[in-house]
């Protein structure tokens, strides 16, 4: 009867291992958390930061908010919509900068792709941006 606990006790444990990992990797193919983004901006200028998305739950669980977009830090959020495979950008919360445009997102590679433009203090009429969960 011992070895039987024991032997039970050593599977459990084991499944309970295997389970948390692949939770860990799930976790990756969510929309919400960090993404590395890879920019062209500034006609032929290229870099390379980190954004944050969460979900932003006024109009409903497709949209979601965006910090760091276009490299303008953690205080600025930008608010996007999800529907179907097309992000909407909605808008921003600055007071200095007007962000538009749109992101396509890609299921099978897990990535987006984005096209929008920024006018405030930087005009930047036409980026492009690629993210991906790094």
């Amino acid at each position: 009867m011992q070895k039987f606990i024991r032997e039970t006790g050593v599977l459990t444990a084991i499944l309970v291992l295997c389970g948390s990992s692949c939770d860990e990797l799930d976790s990756t193919n969510t929309i919400t958390g960090v993404w590395r983004s890879r920019e062209i901006y500034a006609g032929n200028s290229y870099r390379t930061y980190n954004v944050s998305m969460e979900h932003y739950d006024q109009p409903d669980s497709t949209s979601y908010i965006i910090y760091n977009l276009y490299n303008l830090g953690l205080e600025v959020e930008t608010y996007v919509q999800l529907n179907d495979t097309i992000f909407n950008i909605l808008g921003c919360n600055s007071d200095s900068y007007i962000i538009s445009g749109k992101g396509y997102f890609h299921p099978l590679s897990f990535t987006i792709d984005w096209e929008y433009s920024v006018s405030g203090i930087d005009n930047d009429p036409f980026v492009m941006a690629h993210f991906e969960k790094p």
